[in-house]
């Protein structure tokens, strides 16, 4: 079956399934989880959702490969259906991933909702969940879109300093124009030297 969903076969995805059944062989939570990514790489997330409701009916237990899939699937049908499928999530006790946070942040960027993507953050900080380079590129991006350059400065210096991630190129471009623009040259050297001391970048010429 994996085969089949990389190459994004979903009729022979459903045909070893149904050989699967007539073999009485059972299903379990990986073969569900190729169901729900095949349906959702076709961008049919009723379907996927309706095998999680039949793996869950047949106490097959998902876990945060089943749910990730979905949520990057409903993308376009808006932060109702994502928060009921992340509210579904939590009582199931299926507990997201920084994938998880890192697709719902984005979403709700993307909804104007600056609120809630801090609260996501802090509370993949409260469960110790961590962050990598895609979850600072969501906040650092947010904030650089808003001119808010003093919260986008502080993350990207979470980034490398307490989380020692290497930011991509585009990233601290970003935080360099914002520094600029807002007249904090001094901040603007200041995170030259971090990142040349850190070897992520040459020193400019």
């Amino acid at each position: 079956m994996r085969v089949h969903v990389k190459a994004g076969r979903t009729e022979k995805v459903l045909q070893v399934y149904n050989q699967m059944k007539r073999l009485s062989c059972p299903a379990d939570t990986v073969t569900y989880n190729f169901l729900i990514e095949s349906h959702c790489k076709d961008e049919n997330c009723g379907e996927a959702v309706k095998i999680l409701d039949t793996m869950v009916k047949r106490g097959c237990a998902p876990n945060v490969h089943t749910f990730n899939p979905i949520f990057r699937c409903i993308l376009k049908a808006g932060m109702n259906a994502a928060h009921r499928t992340f509210v579904r999530m939590k009582e199931l006790k299926c507990q997201p991933n920084t994938v998880t946070y890192n697709v719902l942040m984005r979403m709700f960027v993307d909804s104007k909702s600056t609120d809630m993507v801090l609260k996501l953050k802090k509370e993949m900080d409260e469960k110790e969940i961590e962050p990598n380079e895609n979850t600072y590129r969501v906040l650092i991006s947010m904030f650089c879109a808003m001119g808010h350059w003093n919260n986008a400065y502080k993350f990207f210096r979470e980034m490398i300093e307490e989380k020692h991630l290497k930011p991509g190129l585009s990233v601290y471009q970003m935080v360099l124009q914002e520094l600029r623009k807002a007249g904090q040259i001094k901040k603007h050297e200041e995170l030259v030297e971090k990142m040349v001391d850190r070897g992520f970048v040459t020193r400019p010429l």
